[in-house]
């Protein structure tokens, strides 16, 4: 009887230490999935980020240069109509 008992001692130890085992895998497990998601979701708005920063930027610059080239225009337009005379005819 006494050798039964420490039969079912050496499983039931056994049995804790796979319980525990496959908890902390559980664990592991999970607590990875979260990070890589995490990383992931930082990775992927930093790059979208990025680029609205970029079509911003460029769209920013075109604009500008629209704009003085309009402003350029039309100082010499209004230039020429104080003056009274053509454009090359002076």
């Amino acid at each position: 009887m006494k050798s039964i008992l420490s039969l079912l001692g050496v499983v039931y130890l056994a049995s804790c230490a796979s319980v525990g085992a496959v908890m902390e895998g559980g664990k592991n497990l999970t607590t990875g999935v979260v990070d890589a998601t995490v990383g992931t979701a930082v990775g992927v708005s930093s790059a979208v980020l990025q680029d609205v920063s970029d079509i911003t930027k460029a769209t920013a610059d075109t604009v500008q240069g629209v704009a003085e080239t309009v402003a350029s225009e039309v100082d010499r337009q209004t230039d020429q109509l104080q003056e009274g005379t053509p454009e090359g005819k002076e």
